[in-house]
């Protein structure tokens, strides 16, 4: 085992669409399409785990596909498991300028990664994309899971999913929409976006609340307020992921099963 500690700045983006029509997705498109489109759609065949492994590009294509191949090992890893304890901190006093907003995440899962390395499997003429970004891979993965049966509506060119609208509700899951700004490497980015949403599916869990408030003279007040959550995730997958076309920023769409 592995710990991930993480410190970061979260933010929730504020986006404003125009109005527009919905229409539904069409899964089988290819994975140039899909690359074309900005929306990425992992749905599972013959009852195995479809995952998207991404990596930079290099000089020898065996080592790019090496490469995403340990990324996609790392999803199987989460699939199996994560633990994950997140505290964020806000505190503001009178002064507009002392606002503090931070919070750390410890998301802990397996790193033998070659245990699921071996049963990852690909088709080197559908499965393979090229890009200036990165050599994008998908892989199955043999392990008998339940397919879900969800298909995003589109709306303004964008899944609807990204703002939490038309989300799965399927018995027994949580879901949740993860979010990275745009890293320097595309692989990064789609990462850091995992990571969110599995510390988004934790807070939903379970999040206790310490709120402490000080009168101050004059000054106003200041206000402190402290959250902790804590928990485990099972059956981690990403079902969709949509790539922002002008900002290269990241969404992803998952689900997974919690243990408070």
């Amino acid at each position: 085992m592995k710990i991930f500690l993480i410190s970061i700045i979260i933010f929730t983006p504020f986006i404003i669409f125009a109005n527009g029509t919905s229409e539904p997705v069409n899964s089988s498109i290819s994975l140039q399409e899909q690359y074309n489109n900005g929306h990425f759609i992992l749905k599972h065949s013959n009852n195995k785990l479809t995952v998207i492994g991404i990596s930079n590009s290099m000089i020898r294509r065996q080592d790019e596909i090496a490469s995403a191949k340990e990324d996609a090992a790392r999803k199987v890893a989460m699939y199996y498991g994560i633990q994950g304890n997140i505290e964020v901190l806000n505190s503001t006093s009178g002064n507009f300028f002392d606002y503090v907003h931070d919070s750390s995440a410890e998301l802990i899962y397996s790193t033998n990664y070659e245990q699921y390395i071996d049963k990852l499997t690909f088709d080197p003429q559908i499965d393979v994309l090229i890009t200036n970004e990165g050599v994008f891979v998908r892989f199955q993965y043999e392990k008998t899971v339940a397919d879900v049966n969800y298909s995003a509506r589109i709306q303004s060119d964008r899944p609807d999913w990204i703002r939490n609208q038309g989300m799965p509700a399927i018995e027994g899951y949580v879901t949740s929409v993860g979010f990275s700004g745009k890293r320097q490497k595309l692989k990064n980015t789609v990462l850091m976006a995992t990571e969110d949403a599995i510390e988004r599916m934790i807070a939903d869990l379970s999040t206790t609340v310490n709120t402490r408030e000080i009168s101050v003279t004059r000054q106003g007040s200041s206000s402190f307020i402290q959250t902790k959550s804590e928990g485990k995730i099972s059956d981690f997958r990403i079902i969709e992921m949509w790539i922002e076309p002008n900002t290269r920023s990241v969404y992803t769409l998952a689900i997974g099963r919690g243990e408070k």
